[in-house]
């Protein structure tokens, strides 16, 4: 066993980890690559498989640093894939959280993925964290009916920048999409800038 190992363990016998981060420590991107096959979507995760719940977890409420790392490699196939057919350099855009809940959780998991996977990608997109903004402090979304969903988020976002967006493809990363109602929004207010194109991309789907 390696120094490494050794500190980790005495440290887990002092503070015991989360049961969603032990499950994170053991998971490989060869893993997540054969979850992908499994998955609605094509190249993303089945959020009702207990290792993406895990990998979601941790990434949403911890920023862990090794959920990051597995979720921006495979998200950075995905997205490559997309620049490699697109004209022009497409423009990377994580869903925005709300001022007062990033305050509250310290981060917003969408820009830890978006930056996780530009580790990789970095060349074939533009990044624009704050192009796109939530202005309306919405209730979590999560437990809501696919129309509660939607009432919540109408209008509740909008464009910082619109001479970033007019006339250029955007790529929009979401953690886990449900219904579509957070894609959506995005949308709205991108097209309505003049976006040429939209991509949505979820790590997981449910």
């Amino acid at each position: 066993m390696d120094i490494s190992n050794i500190l980790t363990h005495i440290l887990d016998s002092i503070a015991p980890p989360r049961t969603t981060d032990r499950i994170v420590r053991t998971l490989t991107i060869e893993e997540l690559h054969t979850l992908t096959l499994r998955g609605d979507k094509s190249g993303s995760l089945p959020y009702h498989d207990e290792r993406v719940r895990a990998l979601v977890w941790e990434l949403k409420y911890f920023a862990n640093t090794r959920a990051a790392m597995l979720a921006g490699a495979l998200l950075s196939d995905i997205l490559i894939g997309i620049a490699s057919e697109s004209l022009g350099t497409p423009l990377l855009i994580p869903i925005p959280m709300h001022a007062a809940r990033r305050r509250e959780r310290g981060h917003n998991q969408t820009e830890v993925l978006c930056e996780a996977a530009l580790v990789h990608a970095k060349e074939f997109f533009e990044y624009k964290p704050r192009v796109l903004a939530r202005v309306k402090a919405t209730p979590q979304q999560q437990g809501l009916h696919k129309s509660e969903r939607e009432k919540n988020l109408t209008n509740a976002m909008k464009i910082i920048s619109k001479k970033d967006i007019e006339g250029r493809m955007c790529v929009v990363v979401d953690d886990v999409s449900t219904t579509g109602a957070t894609f959506a929004e995005a949308t709205r207010a991108l097209r309505e800038a003049g976006a040429r194109e939209i991509i949505c991309i979820a790590l997981a789907y449910s």
